[in-house]
């Protein structure tokens, strides 16, 4: 029962970064017979980079209560680089069983996405904590 509860008070504390997961775990394991042509050469690379840019930083966001409490480096390490880290390379593993093929360049870019995200969360959670001038 108590378990039941941590996990509801998870799931509300989460809820954006658990959104972000589903929506990256949709398009991930989506049919691309049909999608158009992309605009640019290695267009999906750009997209990868930005979908977890965009996790990274949600997550960043959910660990540090809203960017309002300094959180332990660890929380952010293990929250905001790893855990999107490892979910980026999951996708691309399982994606090989799928109908469709991983491809260790798109973790590359996923990896990249996921540290240009954290220094920038840490550049603007900073710039928030620090006094204002004038």
């Amino acid at each position: 029962m108590n378990a039941i509860i941590a996990l509801g008070g998870s799931v509300r504390k989460f809820w954006m970064s658990i959104t972000v997961c589903v929506f990256i775990l949709v398009l991930c394991f989506m049919k691309m017979d049909n999608m158009p042509q992309a605009p640019m050469t290695h267009f999906d690379k750009l997209v990868h980079t930005l979908l977890f840019f965009g996790l990274s930083g949600v997550v960043f966001f959910d660990n540090t209560r809203y960017l309002r409490q300094s959180t332990p480096l660890q929380r952010i390490f293990f929250g905001s680089f790893l855990f999107p880290v490892f979910f980026g390379g999951m996708i691309e593993v399982l994606q090989g069983y799928a109908h469709r093929s991983g491809d260790w360049m798109d973790f590359l870019f996923d990896a990249i996405g996921v540290v240009a995200g954290i220094l920038i969360c840490w550049l603007i959670n900073t710039r928030l904590k620090s006094p204002t001038d004038g």
